[in-house]
């Protein structure tokens, strides 16, 4: 367990070197269980914040905290306990405190501890998690903190090229699995159920291909009369006539179940590739001719790959995620200033998140849709210039006054 307890920061967890994703589906908190997790967390003074992050590839539990080894001890115990009693046999949950805490973070976000090393998908989800904990009032300064750093990390890996684009991550890997699967199929029919942020990168890659078509499938079913998604009360009829399904609608509950599925001639087997956690297929019983892969087939399949690594992005990565570090450890320092920059960052998240765009879509509506994207995108980089500009005036002021105070100290 690597340990430095000079920050006010604890993660535990497991990723898909850890567990398989059936063992990792019972680590997902529900939205209740994890606002009860972090109360209780607060009111043993064990943590003043709390983070859930769950990806296709990880279960974490982010925390600060006075005491982190002492906390990191505890979501351990809860992380065994709630895992199940044998859960000795399958799980060992990996600690990260202080330092190094934030610098895994930090590796996360640009994709470094990823299956697909370097995809991109993990940023935005990262933010989603850090976001859902503000909304829900269980984050604090210091994940606060934790995420502004890590948000400008991203921005300058991708920059460098440390991040690969779009096209890259679990989406491209169950694609890949699925032609590795299927080769022999001319024009293969492919069920998508779920159009979330997967489930559209999904469908931007089958529409390149010419020999994949995608039949899309969702909950909810857009009001444009175009009769392009089917909704779920239709996805039996749906994978009748698939030659494969890929599910990722991040339910809480399995989507997909046996009374979905019949029996397949030989000739048109279908293949059913779950890319949720928890598992979104639960079937007891597959019928003939289906098959059914998950996360730890396309692990399995993608370590089977020649995957190259290019030696100078990942030493620019380790630089780049030092530099995080620091400037993290600096941020952790700041208490004379840390009423301004609390102010500042939440004007600057309400600006970016939330009055931009909703002026743009009261002013400017008479603009193609991609204008108003482009023009919200400029405005919102001009405020991130600025605001950078305050943060870091701040962050300098705190630095000297703190090197002041100590100088007056000695």
């Amino acid at each position: 367990m690597p340990t430095s307890p000079d920050l006010p920061l604890a993660v535990v967890g497991c990723d898909f070197r850890v567990a398989s994703s059936q063992w990792r589906s019972r680590l997902v908190l529900d939205e209740s269980e994890a606002r009860a997790f972090a109360d209780k967390l607060k009111s043993n003074q064990a943590a003043d914040g709390f983070v859930d992050l769950n990806t296709c590839n990880r279960n974490e539990w982010i925390v600060s905290c006075p005491d982190p080894r002492w906390a990191a001890e505890l979501l351990r115990a809860q992380m065994m306990q709630r895992a199940g009693p044998d859960a000795q046999s399958w799980i060992a949950p990996y600690l990260f405190t202080g330092s190094d805490a934030a610098r895994h973070i930090f590796r996360v976000a640009i994709g470094q501890e990823s299956l697909v090393v370097g995809e991109r998908q993990i940023a935005s989800q990262i933010y989603q998690a850090l976001e859902v904990a503000r909304q829900r009032d269980t984050s604090s300064r210091i994940l606060n903190g934790l995420g502004s750093v890590a948000g400008r990390l991203v921005r300058i890996a991708l920059r460098r090229g440390c991040i690969e684009n779009a096209a890259v991550g679990v989406h491209s890997l169950a694609l890949a699995y699925l032609r590795s699967q299927l080769p022999d199929r001319p024009e293969t029919q492919v069920a998508v159920v779920g159009i979330g942020r997967i489930g559209r990168r999904i469908i931007g890659q089958i529409e390149q291909d010419p020999h994949l078509q995608a039949i899309c499938c969702n909950r909810t079913v857009p009001d444009d009369g175009s009769g392009n998604v089917c909704s779920l009360e239709e996805l039996e009829s749906v994978l009748d006539r698939a030659d494969a399904a890929i599910v990722c609608t991040g339910a809480l509950k399995p989507v997909v179940t046996g009374q979905h599925l019949h029996p397949r001639p030989a000739e048109r087997p279908l293949l059913l590739i779950d890319i949720g956690i928890p598992h979104q297929v639960e079937i007891p019983e597959v019928p003939g001719h289906v098959s059914l892969a998950s996360l730890d087939q396309l692990t399995a399949f993608h370590h089977g790959q020649s995957v190259e690594i290019r030696e100078d992005q990942s030493q620019e990565a380790r630089g780049l995620v030092q530099r995080a570090v620091e400037e993290f450890e600096a941020f952790c320092n700041q208490a004379t200033f840390s009423g301004i920059l609390d102010t500042v960052q939440k004007h600057h998240r309400q600006l970016v998140g939330e009055e931009i765009p909703r002026l743009i879509a009261k002013r400017l509506d008479y603009l193609p849709e991609t204008a108003r994207s482009r023009l919200a995108l400029d405005l919102k980089n001009i405020v991130l210039e600025y605001t950078s500009e305050v943060f870091r005036t701040i962050k300098d002021t705190s630095r000297r006054s703190g090197e002041d105070e100590k100088c007056q100290d000695e």
